[in-house]
């Protein structure tokens, strides 16, 4: 299924097909208080997500038909 998620990045809104998505992690260890979701594609670009991380986490997890371990 194609799907496209809408980011928020450093430089601004930014759509990601889920078809390219490789990996995607949140960091565990910030050196700030602020959010951040990272997401690494096949093109070997990464991604530093800053906004509604744990919403992006969600529907990534959805589907990619990830459960919570």
């Amino acid at each position: 299924m194609n799907m496209w998620i809408l980011v928020e990045t450093e430089v601004g809104p930014t759509r990601i097909n889920t078809d390219t998505i490789c990996a995607y992690q949140k960091p565990t260890d910030q050196p700030t208080t602020g959010e951040s979701l990272l997401i690494y594609t096949s093109d070997n670009t990464l991604f530093d997500v800053n906004k509604n991380c744990d919403k992006i986490i969600d529907i990534l997890d959805n589907h990619f038909n990830i459960s919570n371990l």
